[in-house]
């Protein structure tokens, strides 16, 4: 779709066709149409000061993948679209004499390593040579962070919204996200992979407790849980018990969440 057409919209504010937009294309078509518009160009600085900013993750993923009402895309979209955040996308290039066996030797650490440039290739190549290969080291990675990464969530929507055809523009947005925001494994290094329950009685427990569950914690863990319930992995007794740490802090936690967090909390 036309750059030019695009700025049209946001700076007219035309919530209606970007609605008419994900009626007649989809949510996923939508959101890849704006998603030169829809990322950070950094999530974390710090001036010659000290100073710290932290940007939080646009939340038009998740809202499309979770969310089946057009007008909450489309306004979701319209919020989230910042003409001053624009980043030039262009078709991922393939690395076709890679063989899988490298990619996959590599892909971990070139996320952690916050190299979005390679993260994004390797996500293609991976996922065009085995999708569910790729969704499950991807999503294996995720839980390796902290819960409050929200990286979990991004990589769920991602999986909800592209499913198994590619799209350059939503695999940029999750690896973006994913590999720009720095890294944090300190729960997981710190955590004992003691058996506590199984994974299945985790997931009821944590389902079972969903409206205990709104606030902002909450969301982000039925997002790791729900990661979790994906695929299996040897160490995942870590994983269970950071799960099963985290639900114990936040049930019944008191927080208002957003209009938009809400519709993310009911879609998980």
């Amino acid at each position: 779709m036309d750059t030019n057409y695009i700025l049209e919209i946001m700076k007219e504010k035309k919530n209606d066709v970007i609605e008419k937009l994900v009626n007649e294309k989809g949510q996923d078509k939508t959101v890849s149409y704006f998603g030169e518009f829809l990322d950070n160009r950094s999530y974390f600085t710090i001036d010659r000061n000290g100073k710290i900013g932290r940007k939080n993750m646009n939340y038009a993923l998740p809202v499309a993948a979770f969310s089946e009402s057009s007008a909450e895309v489309a306004r979701e979209i319209l919020v989230c679209a910042k003409a001053e955040e624009r980043v030039k996308l262009k078709k991922i290039e393939r690395m076709s004499k890679e063989s899988l066996d490298n990619l996959m030797k590599n892909f971990m650490k070139i996320i952690a390593n916050n190299n979005v440039n390679f993260a994004i290739k390797y996500a293609k190549e991976i996922f065009l040579r085995d999708s569910e290969l790729f969704y499950k080291t991807l999503f294996h990675y995720t839980l390796l962070e902290e819960i409050d990464s929200q990286k979990t969530l991004m990589a769920l929507s991602l999986k909800k919204l592209m499913k198994t055809e590619v799209d350059d523009n939503l695999i940029y947005l999750a690896m973006s996200y994913i590999s720009k925001v720095k890294g944090n494994f300190n729960e997981y290094e710190n955590t004992i992979p003691v058996t506590v329950m199984t994974k299945s009685e985790l997931i009821k427990k944590v389902l079972e407790s969903k409206e205990k569950l709104r606030s902002k914690k909450g969301m982000n863990l039925l997002a790791y849980v729900g990661i979790l319930n994906e695929y299996d992995y040897d160490n995942e007794e870590i994983f269970i018990n950071i799960a099963l740490k985290r639900l114990e802090e936040v049930k019944n936690t008191q927080e208002n969440l957003t209009h938009t967090e809400n519709i993310i909390h009911n879609g998980l």
